[in-house]
């Protein structure tokens, strides 16, 4: 497992980097799809719980759409049957035991690995949709995590160091425009098929 600081705010390229060699990828919770629509895989699935995302998804690159709760995804989905599971912004958004169990089937569901990208800590955000797309309990963050819980689950991180700061909106209704900048964590675990090789 490694650790490693990085000062930009770039993750999207250190993600791509990660999926070179997948060629499907399950985005979970996707939203509007902003993110998974930049990423390199040939195949892009996402899946969210709250349809209006699904429906008002950003223009760009199709991706295939599941309107479906990350707590049973196991049900859906075979175990190594997706290269590459993503979890952007997502997991702060459950509480840390059921963050437990999505984390654990998409361990299963994943054929080389899982990527997260999660504030580090907790980071207060509330119950409000800056998509207005009536999906305000989904917004609420119930959960903070950090270097150390990765790395017990086997992880390995990147820290952007600052990388939340007054041109995040959430942010600035969170702490102000005064308060100092908040890191995110970058972690990601190579599993299933590639992580028993």
């Amino acid at each position: 497992m490694t650790v490693s600081v990085v000062n930009h705010s770039y993750f999207l390229g250190t993600i791509n980097d990660l999926l070179q060699d997948s060629h499907t990828v399950l985005d979970v919770g996707c939203g509007v799809g902003a993110t998974l629509t930049r990423f390199c895989c040939p195949i892009k699935i996402g899946i969210d719980a709250h349809r209006p995302y699904l429906e008002n998804t950003k223009s760009g690159e199709p991706f295939i759409k599941l309107n479906f709760n990350a707590e049973h995804l196991s049900e859906l989905f075979l175990p190594n049957s997706i290269d590459s599971v993503t979890l952007i912004d997502v997991i702060e958004h459950f509480e840390k035991e059921v963050a437990a169990n999505v984390l654990r089937q998409v361990e299963e569901i994943a054929a080389k690995r899982v990527i997260i990208f999660t504030p580090r800590g907790f980071f207060n955000q509330k119950e409000v949709d800056h998509y207005g797309l009536g999906g305000e309990s989904y917004q609420r963050h119930r959960s903070g995590w950090d270097v150390e819980d990765f790395q017990k689950l086997g992880y390995n991180i990147v820290i952007f160091s600052k990388f939340h700061d007054q041109t995040n909106s959430a942010f600035v209704e969170a702490y102000g425009n005064d308060a100092e900048p908040i890191d995110a964590l970058l972690a990601w675990k190579d599993c299933g098929l590639l992580g028993t090789s």
